[in-house]
């Protein structure tokens, strides 16, 4: 269901197309999978004076009406996007990169050979995507992991500390604290799987608005540090 359809049942529902359900819903749908957060970002580089209370409150109203999906992508909040035909998520551990693929009848007939009715599915597929396999694969068939020397290393104006925080949820956290961050700031990203050095690279430009300038390794710690644009 496009955004555009979305209004019109918003209307026969009763319900008032506001500028900002307008505005939320063009980013729901330009920008799949993005939590409150990201999306109250988004919309207020459009509409400054509009509040995280009214993100909640119109993704509610939304799912009430079942016009807009939630789901937490093994993270510990939602994310959105509009109600389309049922799918289902190939999410990397690595990366984070989400793949959507359509449904598939298995699931319905495991439940009808179990005497149960099938009606609608939610299914979250966690794994490695092809290209970080070939990371981890190339990672795993060395001795030693190759260390990576910095060209630069400076005083970080701020400290993103990872460890301990879910793969899924790194690039949100590291994008959040850009956000906070001004332009020409250095932040420093700290993670204890020394795999992620070469993750990260990727990370950052998925993000956008950060440039690697070092990346090392101290013991089974990795520092990367990257300047905000």
């Amino acid at each position: 269901m496009a955004a555009l359809e979305v209004e019109q049942f918003l209307r026969a529902s009763g319900k008032r197309v506001t500028a900002e359900r307008r505005l939320i819903l063009r980013i729901i749908e330009d920008n799949p999978h993005l939590d409150a957060n990201e999306i109250y970002q988004l919309a207020r580089r459009e509409n400054p004076k509009i509040s995280l209370s009214t993100i909640y409150r119109t993704m509610t109203t939304l799912r009430q009406l079942g016009l807009v999906e939630a789901t937490d992508l093994g993270e510990d909040h939602y994310h959105y996007e509009v109600h389309l035909q049922e799918h289902y998520h190939l999410i990397c551990l690595g990366c984070g990169k989400l793949i959507e693929i359509p449904p598939s009848d298995v699931i319905k007939q495991l439940g009808e050979e179990r005497g149960f009715k099938v009606v609608g599915v939610k299914l979250e597929i966690f794994g490695y995507c092809e290209e970080c396999q070939r990371q981890r694969s190339s990672t795993s068939n060395q001795t030693q992991p190759a260390a990576v020397k910095p060209h630069k290393i400076t005083d970080a104006d701020r400290i993103v500390d990872l460890r301990g925080i879910p793969l899924l949820q790194h690039p949100g956290v590291v994008a959040r604290a850009a956000e906070r961050s001004a332009r020409g700031d250095v932040i420093e990203i700290i993670c204890d799987d020394p795999g992620r050095q070469d993750v990260a690279p990727r990370m950052l430009k998925r993000i956008g608005g950060l440039k690697l300038v070092a990346i090392w390794q101290e013991g089974k710690v990795c520092h990367a540090q990257a300047e905000k644009r």
